[in-house]
């Protein structure tokens, strides 16, 4: 991860404004390579000396070598029990909540994100009186070109596989070196006790992070320099 970060002259906006313990929830924006997440989970580490577990999606679990890879480096399945575990022990926990879905939007659609019906971070982060951060790299989805195909959506809405079709330096699959920020919003912690969480707050707290997930893109953006 440190090499990416040099390959794309990655920084990160608002490191000043980051809990240096308790629990905490990063939700980020997810592109097709991913790894733009995997940096900023480095750079806690670097900067802030926190080292946090970074939920991926249960797809790279399949194979057990694998799985037990990521595990070793701080990447979990995404499982709600797991994630209440990690905050309710003062960790820092990562995730991207658009998932696979979001990363595989394509260019079309680069610079945006899509948390319809992800509610299960909020969920979570509510019940375990953990405030959210939200976090934004648009500029990531210039690290690909992604085709926008019916196929792909098809494809993954019935087998929860991706097939993209997607290109980088070129014609080839090498990542473009496009510089990288990652751009942070200030804690948000609600205001409803845990144990009284409910549905519609769940609902009405999601609705405002998103709203202020528009705006954090609409800042991030400008600070990449992107239209």
């Amino acid at each position: 991860m440190r090499l990416l970060r040099a390959y794309h002259s990655y920084e990160v906006v608002g490191l000043s404004s980051f809990p240096r313990s308790g629990p905490a929830l990063v939700a980020s924006t997810h592109s097709l390579a991913t790894y733009e997440n995997f940096m900023l989970g480095s750079t806690a580490l670097d900067v802030l000396g926190r080292r946090p577990i970074i939920l991926a999606d249960d797809l790279a679990f399949k194979l057990p070598p694998v799985g037990d890879a990521l595990r070793d480096i701080g990447i979990w399945p995404g499982k709600r029990d797991k994630a209440v575990e990690i905050l309710r022990r003062g960790g820092l926990l990562g995730l991207g909540p658009g998932g696979m879905r979001e990363a595989l939007r394509g260019t079309s659609r680069k610079y945006s994100f899509d948390w319809e019906g992800r509610y299960g971070f909020v969920w979570v982060a509510m019940q375990t009186g953990a405030p959210i951060i939200l976090a934004a790299c648009p500029a990531a989805d210039d690290i690909f070109d992604v085709a926008e195909l019916e196929l792909t959506e098809k494809f993954y809405a019935r087998y929860h596989l991706p097939l993209p079709v997607f290109r980088g330096l070129g014609p080839t699959l090498i990542p473009r070196p496009v510089k990288l920020w990652h751009v942070f919003d200030e804690p948000i912690l609600s205001d409803v006790p845990p144990d009284e969480v409910s549905e519609a707050h769940v609902l009405e707290h999601h609705a405002y992070l998103v709203e202020r997930m528009h705006a954090l893109m609409a800042r991030a953006k400008e600070i990449s320099g992107l239209n």
